[in-house]
């Protein structure tokens, strides 16, 4: 018998009956016989035959290909120790940063990337014992250092709905608040503007996402929010003028590109 016994989006908790039948079982899923069941507290994603669960809460499990924000915190001979919100360190090369031959006996790779950076990467291998392996190269800023600006962690799970359908969400928030932003898939976003009460801005409207991101009708409520602070700010004197979205329509940012 093949059925599906919950609605795609639906709320579920670790051990409801999800699906009987010829179903693949994805993340967040197992299987028992015919039968497929909740391992986390989470939201039904339905894709054709394939049934997961994306949790609300819980750490960044890694996938090749991830284009993730990470924090140097370890400095090795030909390689840096990056923090991505992992169960698990990763760890940046220096082949993976640049094609260029360093001499490695004269050179303190700390004049690249130092205890304490920012970096944006891809995620490029993970091996059985959960080495992860990161890659800069062809990356925004050629690889190098986020400079300035502010990082903001949400819920993994959640960065579908920060960035929003076809780039909408992430688009609109930095039109309206002048600034830039990065997603990595791992949960951490790089928020950076000239105008601090802008950039501020950008990170509350980040962070609503991330408590209501079950709920529906956000992006509308984000948008209310946005044009109601920015109306405060313009009172103010803080700006000048209100950013308009009629640009925003027709630009898309994939789920794996935070950077437009």
């Amino acid at each position: 018998m093949k059925r599906i016994f919950v609605q795609n989006r639906e709320l579920v908790v670790p051990g409801t009956l999800l699906a009987q039948g010829p179903y693949k079982n994805g993340r967040g899923t197992f299987r028992e016989g015919s039968r497929i069941y909740s391992t986390v507290i989470g939201l039904v994603d339905i894709k054709g035959n394939t049934i997961r669960v994306i949790p609300l809460e819980g750490p960044y499990i890694p996938e090749v290909g991830d284009n993730v924000i990470g924090k140097i915190v370890d400095v090795k001979f030909s390689s840096w120790v990056v923090d991505i919100g992992a169960p698990y360190p990763a760890t940046l090369k220096i082949q993976d940063y640049t094609d260029e031959k360093i001499d490695l006996i004269r050179t303190d790779l700390r004049k690249f990337f130092d205890i304490g950076d920012i970096i944006y990467a891809k995620v490029k291998a993970i091996n059985e014992v959960n080495n992860i392996d990161l890659s800069t190269k062809g990356m925004p800023f050629n690889g190098g250092p986020l400079r300035g600006g502010q990082i903001v962690k949400v819920t993994p799970s959640k960065v579908p709905r920060v960035i929003g359908k076809g780039g909408s969400m992430i688009n609109m928030i930095k039109k309206l608040t002048m600034s830039r932003i990065i997603v990595g898939q791992n949960g951490w976003i790089w928020v950076n503007s000239k105008n601090d009460a802008l950039e501020k801005l950008a990170i509350e409207a980040i962070l609503k996402i991330d408590r209501e991101s079950h709920t529906r009708g956000l992006t509308d409520r984000i948008k209310t929010l946005l044009l109601s602070r920015l109306k405060e700010l313009k009172e103010q004197g803080v700006i000048e003028e209100i950013p308009k979205l009629e640009e925003q329509e027709g630009e898309k940012v994939g789920e794996d590109d935070g950077e437009t």
